[in-house]
């Protein structure tokens, strides 16, 4: 039987959750709007940047400032990625992604991220030919917590829901999987595990150093 395995990227495959953090409080500082961990965990982790410049400034905002503010902010992520020697991956991936690949698995991603933010990530991960399907931002027309990405995905694989499984770090992602009808493994980057189990999870994880394939395909056949 052949399985998909779909991954979300920050926070699942890289480690980029400190830069995000870093290139939205620069912007909302410059806003004046007051900045902390709890709203990127809550508010912007695992959505798209319209979504969460729509959530912060409201459904008013015109759409050629939220075009302006969308740039700012994923430049100043792709200024720290492009600075950042040592961009590190969530631990355990490569061996994981490797045990996929290795017993003849699907492999494919699926994010909120916009194009650039990809390829430079998984350019400093060294893991541009490793998925057979990127699903971003330019793909769909609804973000996280919409189940729009991951149907998308499901449809590149040529795949039903029941044969894969997600892997998922944020609220938004966990929901859009869900919604999906896709089991996910939530690893717990950016929430707790007990926060990711609260959130629906089928299993949840630090990272993917002590995590085997078979496992997780327990959870589905």
């Amino acid at each position: 039987m052949e399985y998909g395995f779909i991954f979300d990227m920050d926070g699942v495959v890289i480690d980029s959750n400190p830069y995000h953090k870093i290139a939205w409080e620069k912007f909302l500082t410059k806003q004046g709007v007051p900045y902390d961990d709890q709203l990127f965990d809550n508010l912007l982790s695992g959505r798209t940047g319209p979504t969460s410049l729509r959530l912060l400034f409201g459904d008013g905002l015109p759409q050629e400032q939220l075009n302006i503010y969308l740039e700012e902010v994923d430049r100043n992520y792709q200024t720290i990625l492009r600075q950042t020697e040592d961009v590190r991956p969530i631990t355990g991936v490569h061996a994981f992604l490797d045990q996929i690949t290795g017993n003849g698995q699907r492999l494919a991603l699926a994010t909120s991220a916009p194009t650039l933010n990809i390829e430079l990530g998984l350019q400093k991960l060294k893991l541009e030919n490793v998925f057979e399907h990127i699903v971003g931002k330019v793909d769909v027309t609804h973000g996280k917590p919409h189940p729009e990405v991951y149907l998308t995905t499901l449809e590149r694989l040529g795949m039903a829901a029941e044969n894969c499984v997600v892997f998922e770090d944020s609220k938004a992602g966990i929901q859009s999987a869900r919604s999906a009808g896709i089991q996910v493994v939530g690893v717990a980057s950016g929430h707790s595990k007990e926060e990711l189990l609260e959130e629906g999870v089928s299993l949840a994880v630090d990272d993917f150093s002590n995590l085997d394939p078979d496992r997780v395909l327990s959870l589905i056949r």
